[in-house]
């Protein structure tokens, strides 16, 4: 009877992921990323459930459905098999019992490496080379320049950093941000359709409760200032970019605090998502930019921090 049950559970999860592919192909794959990011939160459910070697079984089902009933489409080539791997390994050290925080980084590590093994690697091989796509984000800036009147390549210039090569850093880490984003984003999905379908509880996860690092907030302030910097580096490349990305690490992490205090307060103190129009306005206009990040380090420092906790403490 267990067998059946386990036979009749992994049969039903591919019969949906199939008709899922499918749906996506009659929407001209419009839902392809979020299909990639299912597969390993379904094979972590099922091998909890279960045994890592029905996993195993399942993920094969998953890589013949895929490749099938996609049509061999590019991203399902690429991305299903990070996919599997991330899940075949969360589900491995769950039954391990290994912490949340540990599970959380397989994740992120996990998907980061399939993220960078995908863009360089593996898209270059198939024609879509790193420099290329570079190319076609600065005619972007161009045609924005165009349309809205802001030179984007003007305003890097005035404080002696190159828009290309700013491009070319960002590419990188962006790639890394996405894959640890993405481990995230499986990680917490994954705690959430545990418990939910009471398989296993891992915890909750409360980003109220993950106060700042204070350090980390001086330093990335100390990295944002070191592009002033820039200009004195400019005949030798190694130091030159290895400014630019300890400057550009810095603004990410100050934006990453300084969205994370408007999300609270938002959501916390004003019941509105004041985060995201935030960010839209940004877009239009650029000096917003510089307020959110020295909000991110006023809340990663404290005194925003201490202020968000006195206004929930009087809600």
């Amino acid at each position: 009877m267990n067998q059946t049950k386990k036979l009749t559970q992994g049969a039903m999860m591919l019969a949906i992921v199939g008709a899922l592919i499918i749906i996506d192909r009659m929407t001209a794959y419009w839902f392809t990323e979020l299909l990639v990011l299912m597969m390993p939160v379904v094979i972590i459910m099922y091998a909890t459930m279960h045994t890592l070697k029905d996993g195993v079984m399942l993920s094969v089902g998953l890589l013949i459905i895929s490749f099938l009933l996609g049509n061999f489409q590019l991203t399902y080539l690429i991305y299903v098999p990070v996919g599997i791997l991330t899940g075949l390994t969360y589900a491995y050290f769950i039954s391990k019992n290994k912490p949340r925080r540990f599970l959380m980084f397989t994740a992120m590590l996990t998907y980061t490496i399939g993220e960078l093994i995908a863009t360089f690697v593996v898209y270059p091989l198939l024609g879509f080379p790193i420099t290329e796509m570079i190319s076609q984000y600065l005619e972007a800036f161009n045609e924005a320049k165009s349309l809205t009147g802001f030179d984007y390549g003007s305003l890097f210039a005035s404080i002696g950093l190159d828009l290309g090569k700013i491009i070319g850093v960002l590419y990188v880490l962006s790639t890394i941000l996405m894959g640890i984003m993405e481990g995230v984003l499986i990680h917490l999905i994954s705690i959430f359709l545990l418990k939910r379908f009471k398989i296993k509880d891992l915890g909750n996860t409360n980003i109220y409760n993950v106060k700042p690092n204070p350090v980390l907030g001086y330093l990335s302030l100390f990295a944002v200032s070191s592009s002033y910097l820039i200009n004195y580096f400019k005949d030798n490349e190694v130091l030159y970019y290895g400014i630019l990305i300890f400057s550009i690490l810095g603004a990410m992490v100050l934006f990453y605090y300084g969205y994370i205090f408007l999300i609270l307060y938002g959501s916390m103190v004003l019941r509105r998502n004041i985060g995201g129009i935030f960010i839209l306005l940004a877009m239009l206009i650029p000096f917003l930019f510089t307020i959110l990040l020295m909000i991110g380090f006023l809340y990663a420092t404290g005194p925003l921090r201490t202020y968000l906790e006195s206004k929930v403490q009087t809600q």
